[in-house]
């Protein structure tokens, strides 16, 4: 393949392509966190846009929850889930409603949006088992869905460039982050990470996500770097596919298991998968 690196002010460029999340959206993350925010002003920008009311109260009610009674209203939903929770599920909804339908490239939506769902589950279920906690799991859900968001940039805005990556990747077996790095001179983790950043999420998000295939040397590895390695290589096991790469040296440490171990809870992880299906029916 034909080196096309690009360089910085190309990559930009690209980023700054991916559409920007709707105004109510935005508006949910800048209140959510405000320390002082009022949740009454939060209930009245979510019911101000009657689509993402509706989507939000058709997540609420499913089993991704499990609540015991029916939330009507959105006041009911924060009192339920929480304020937190509550903005991670607009900023989910938002994040799938920004996937191209249709494209150039041959990028399928549905296949895309399905695994990283799936990461994003499996990584939420690994920080939970691992004691992380509810804000750290939320960030490792985030972290998993948009981990390969970068190879949508890449789709849309250089789609021959895309399916040549992925034609070299399937006739060679290789990660494609090591084509990518050879052929472009950065990788679709790295694209990933600007676009959270352009969607102004915390940074421990971003981070994760460049970070979590190839860390600098010198850089400690967090816990939530091993979640969405150790997601990812989980879900390419269920599916059939094989692991590419070493388990991280610090994935015990971080998560208090090894790899193998977590192979034996595939039922757990199914079932984590399943219920963030959700997403795609709203």
């Amino acid at each position: 393949m034909k080196p096309a690196h690009l360089d910085q002010a190309k990559i930009a460029e690209m980023i700054e392509s991916m559409p920007a999340f709707p105004k109510s959206v935005q508006q949910v993350l800048e209140l959510a966190d405000d320390i002082n925010c009022n949740p009454r002003e939060l209930v009245r920008v979510v019911e101000h846009d009657p689509v993402l009311t509706g989507r939000m109260l058709r997540v609420v009610n499913s089993a991704y929850f499990g609540l015991s009674r029916r939330i009507s209203s959105v006041k009911e939903a924060l009192a339920f889930i929480g304020l937190n929770t509550l903005k991670n599920v607009a900023l989910t909804l938002a994040a799938v409603g920004a996937l191209p339908r249709h494209n150039e490239a041959g990028l399928s939506v549905d296949d895309f949006l399905s695994r990283a769902l799936a990461v994003g589950a499996t990584s939420r279920w690994l920080a939970s088992r691992s004691g992380l906690g509810i804000r750290d799991s939320d960030r490792a859900f985030l972290a998993g869905l948009l981990h390969d968001f970068g190879l949508v940039v890449l789709a849309l805005q250089r789609p021959q460039l895309y399916r040549e990556l992925m034609e070299a990747h399937g006739n060679s077996g290789r990660p494609l982050y090591e084509i990518e790095l050879e052929a472009l001179g950065t990788h679709h983790y790295e694209l990933g990470a600007q676009v959270a950043e352009k969607w102004k999420l915390e940074v421990r998000v971003g981070e994760t996500i460049r970070h979590h295939q190839i860390s600098p040397e010198g850089l400690e590895r967090s816990a939530l770097m091993d979640c969405l390695w150790g997601a990812s290589a989980l879900v390419d096991d269920i599916s059939g596919k094989s692991v590419s790469g070493p388990t991280p040296e610090s994935f015990k440490d971080n998560l208090g298991e090894g790899f193998l171990a977590l192979l034996n809870c595939r039922l757990e992880i199914e079932q984590a998968i399943e219920r963030t299906q959700i997403f795609k029916q709203v």
